[in-house]
């Protein structure tokens, strides 16, 4: 498949805690997530896929640490694994919060040049960041961190946002969402959530025209300056260097153009 052929791809996981204490929970969470599922869908030309990983805790916590459902095209299947999702189990008050984020980067097949998106939801924190009652406290037995855990998002280039369902979740969600350059939304702001993805979808993906044409001339003439662009496409120089970013930061182009 030619790259022109991939410039609107679009990989989104939830990463979603199925333990009991969501249990009064997880209809709303569902439909928070069905609903910014199809918002993201209508939000510009994309082409979109959904993976879903749900997470517990380790043993003697819960026999479930996570599972892993596989990206999907057809949004009604995906839409079918979030409605599927049942709590269940789970023991202290953390979770295994690290380990849903890492098996979503590790084990889902994220396609090489689409923007990537993690949403993780959940009521408890991660084990190892102080909360009460932690069974784990000196760690999650995983042996990840915070810090751990956003690097390799960050050399994955995924961007994890974050939706917290009690105020427990609110000081590691945030710092998790925000060293990844995500953002981090309470249950109350759910509706702002979905419209703050769609916002990032529609100005990333509105000027595709452009992208592609940017990209057909890089193809073309690898060595071709920002004001040969201008002239070529007959844009302003900032919508032509904003799509070169767009086209570096998903592995598209390869070498920044020489400035003229």
């Amino acid at each position: 498949m030619k790259k022109r052929d991939l410039i609107n791809q679009v990989d989104l996981a939830f990463v979603v805690d199925t333990t009991g204490s969501m249990g009064h929970l997880i209809t709303a969470a569902q439909n928070q997530m069905v609903s910014m599922l199809e918002g993201l869908s209508q939000a510009a030309e994309i082409d979109l896929r959904l993976g879903v990983v749900e997470y517990r805790d380790h043993p003697p916590q819960d026999k479930m640490v996570y599972k892993v459902y596989a990206f999907a095209r057809d949004l009604q299947h995906a839409q079918k694994n979030i409605r599927g999702l049942a709590a269940d189990g789970g023991g202290d008050m953390p979770e295994a919060v690290f380990d849903g984020i890492v098996a979503a980067i590790n084990e889902l097949e994220w396609r090489r040049h689409a923007r990537r998106l993690l949403v993780l939801v959940g009521d408890a924190p991660p084990h190892g960041v102080g909360a009460q009652g932690d069974h784990f406290g000196n760690g999650c037995p995983c042996g990840e961190t915070i810090e751990s855990v956003t690097r390799r998002a960050e050399e994955k280039c995924i961007t994890i946002h974050a939706l917290g369902l009690t105020k427990d979740v609110q000081e590691s969600f945030e710092q998790i969402s925000a060293m990844t350059g995500g953002q981090f939304f309470p249950s109350q702001q759910a509706q702002k959530a979905i419209e703050h993805l769609a916002t990032l979808l529609k100005s990333e993906f509105s000027d595709l025209e452009l992208d592609r044409a940017v990209l057909k001339a890089w193809q073309e003439q690898p060595d071709i300056t920002i004001d040969e662009l201008v002239e070529l496409t007959q844009r302003n120089r900032h919508a032509v260097s904003n799509a070169m970013v767009r086209l570096l930061s998903r592995e598209l182009i390869e070498v920044p153009v020489t400035p003229a």
